[in-house]
């Protein structure tokens, strides 16, 4: 195990970053668990690459940044703001991000759009590794149609992993479909980014080189 692995998990706020956390480390999340708004906490965790090595993950869990647009937006001022700070605090000590939203909340991708402009801005050509985790929690209700989605619903999620999929590819960034009360759906995330943030050390393209000392009656004019 080698340096620890600095990853800051972002997004608007009520799209379950706590929740994809905790359940990712102790698997004890259920639709009945009660979690507050995060103000900041870290997690520490022990993360598999898929070369087999473990490496140390420290995550960096965020407040949850206002929406942009809908009945309670706040100020596009004070977005900016909030954004520029936890850029300008977190990316000298960050190599990685956890970008999460709720597909079935629009607003919530729209946020993620400014904060990786900010990210980009601000990293001074440092290379970091950004995966984007749609949190699809599926209704278990299965007395309604569509396991309690509605069609219009389902129309908005679809639209929303579209959008995101699609922005993923063009900004080089990998996207995910996680739901956090399901661990076993959480795993392929973070381990890419602990493989990604732990590259395997360069070897030299050089073969070893051995200093050979001849015996002077090996030269041709030895006899001379």
């Amino acid at each position: 195990m080698g340096k620890t692995l600095r990853v800051v998990v972002c997004g608007m706020a009520g799209v379950g970053k706590t929740a994809i956390l905790e359940q990712l480390i102790h698997g004890n999340v259920t639709p009945a668990t009660e979690l507050y708004p995060t103000i900041e906490d870290i997690y520490v965790a022990s993360v598999e690459t898929d070369r087999g090595t473990r490496e140390k993950m420290r995550l960096y869990d965020t407040a949850g940044l206002p929406p942009l647009s809908g009945p309670n937006a706040a100020m596009n001022s004070t977005q900016q703001q909030q954004q520029q700070q936890l850029a300008k605090q977190l990316l000298g000590l960050t190599e990685g991000y956890v970008l999460v939203y709720d597909p079935a909340r629009p607003e919530s991708f729209e946020c993620l759009l400014p904060l990786k402009r900010d990210i980009d801005k601000n990293r001074d050509k440092k290379e970091v590794a950004i995966v984007i985790l749609a949190n699809r929690i599926k209704s278990n209700n299965p007395s309604s149609p569509g396991g309690g989605v509605t069609a219009p619903a389902n129309m908005t999620v679809t639209s929303s992993l579209n959008k995101a999929s699609n922005w993923a590819v063009r900004e080089h960034m990998k996207h995910y479909e996680v739901n956090a009360m399901e661990r076993a759906s959480l795993q392929e995330p973070f381990v890419y980014l602990a493989t990604k943030l732990s590259p395997p050390p360069n070897k030299s393209s050089f073969p070893q080189l051995s200093m050979v000392r001849k015996s002077i009656t090996n030269r041709p004019d030895a006899a001379s």
